[in-house]
């Protein structure tokens, strides 16, 4: 799907003025050849007819033809011209806004084609069709830049990284790459093969097929009832057992958020793009598991300190996640709240946090800043997520339960004793306290 959804009045428009203005090119070439053939015509040569045929010798009008008839056609000429200036120039004006409007959406149409066919060249073997998640080979590296093995890495779908990053921060990604991974630098500005312009068309291509966000929240839904074993690989077409299955998922289970957190590590669903793991846990994206997953196969035994990671350690292409709550934020209402808008770079988070501006929002888009709730999950999804994300604890096993947190209490401005006649006039009351981001009156207004 497109961003600029294609409106067929404003196409119809721009094709009937493409259609005027044809029309008037041939009437005016039409005409100019009659004047050509006209004027060679009457100004052919005549031998011996030079004094009568001499413009300047020739007769005109007489002075009761010149200023009746002449005149009356000359002025009757201006008016007919006169008219379709009167006409033609506002219907012009009127028609304008569509062909500017078709413009636009026939230059969307071509940068998404050029932008397809580069997508194909180079990443549909990875992302898979349409962004919709693949496999990368890899070759892993020890320390020492010595072989240790060939395997495949999780490629994300793309179908939803626009709603996940701006068009800026994935036209910056495609352009350096992500070092650490199979994704290479494609610009020129990360010493990749591609210009700007290229650059901008694969994201333009990209933007054509992203997912609405009720599909995106859907799939996960779907899949993660598939995760906890509340709806069979058979029954995922059967609409009634998805919407049975989805209403019996337990958002407030830290199982539930441990499937959101893993999402796809082991079905390969969207290739991890919905995983926390996918950026927090070391080796996550590494394809370990199936027959000849690893070449050579003596080299499975050296994947441990590769891949061998608890939740949320290890730090993959983000930080460690280890005891999140209280150390870093106060609450999971708090954290709930970050993991839904994300960082922005340079403005503080949590608990003396600074923000990169690499760590997206799951509950928001950021191309679409008149629109909230547009993200890739649903609030209970994320809030699921941020209570098995408190739990983690770096390299050690996470926590049966939530951990205990000391929340000061909310402090609100009243007026002294005395006061409250005072305070009344001036209007100040006491504001109602806003729910936690996780409660029901939040999740369920």
């Amino acid at each position: 799907m497109s961003l600029v959804p294609v409106n067929i009045t404003t196409v119809l428009a721009a094709s009937t003025v493409q259609s005027v203005g044809a029309v008037l090119v041939v009437l005016t070439t039409l005409g100019f050849i009659a004047y050509v053939v006209a004027n060679v015509r009457s100004g052919r040569e005549e031998v011996g007819s030079e004094i009568e045929l001499a413009p300047n010798r020739k007769p005109y009008y007489d002075d009761e033809e010149l200023e009746t008839t002449k005149l009356n056609r000359t002025l009757a000429s201006g008016v007919v011209l006169l008219g379709i200036v009167s006409v033609g120039l506002p219907l012009y004006w009127l028609a304008e806004p569509g062909r500017q409007e078709g413009n636009i959406e026939e230059s969307l149409r071509i940068f998404e084609k050029r932008g397809h066919e580069q997508y194909e060249e180079g990443s549909q073997c990875v992302h898979g069709p349409e962004g919709s998640g693949g496999q990368a080979p890899y070759v892993l590296l020890d320390a020492d830049s010595e072989f240790v093995a060939n395997l495949q890495w999780r490629a994300p779908a793309l179908d939803t990284v626009l709603m996940r990053f701006s068009r800026e921060e994935l036209a910056g990604i495609i352009d350096h790459g992500r070092p650490g991974t199979p994704m290479p630098a494609w610009g020129a500005g990360g010493g990749g093969p591609r210009t700007v312009q290229e650059i901008d068309n694969i994201v333009d291509y990209l933007a054509s097929v992203q997912l609405s966000p009720e599909e995106s929240s859907e799939a996960v839904a779907t899949e993660l009832a598939v995760e906890l074993g509340l709806l069979s690989e058979e029954d995922r077409s059967d609409p009634d057992k998805v919407e049975a299955a989805v209403e019996q998922i337990d958002y407030e289970s830290l199982e539930t958020g441990k499937e959101l957190f893993n999402l796809g590590e082991q079905s390969g669903f969207a290739g991890g793009a919905y995983a926390c793991g996918r950026c927090h846990t070391r080796g996550w994206s590494m394809i370990t598991d199936g027959p000849d997953a690893v070449e050579p196969a003596s080299a499975q035994a050296l994947l441990g300190p590769y891949v061998d990671y608890e939740d949320g350690s290890g730090g993959g292409f983000a930080y460690s996640l280890d005891g999140l709550v209280p150390r870093k934020f106060a609450t999971v209402d708090e954290l709930a709240e970050f993991l839904g808008t994300g960082t922005v770079d340079g403005q503080g988070f949590g608990i003396g946090g600074t923000g990169s501006g690499r760590m997206p929002g799951f509950l928001d888009n950021p191309n679409t800043e008149e629109v909230q709730g547009d993200g890739m999950y649903t609030p209970e999804m994320v809030c699921a997520v941020a209570r098995y994300a408190a739990t983690l604890q770096g390299g050690q096993p996470p926590l049966p339960e939530l951990p205990p947190t000391t929340v000061p209490p909310a402090t609100t401005t009243t007026a002294p004793d005395g006061d409250d006649d005072a305070a009344a006039e001036e209007g100040e009351e006491d504001a109602a306290p806003t729910p936690a981001f996780c409660s029901d009156e939040a999740l369920n207004p």
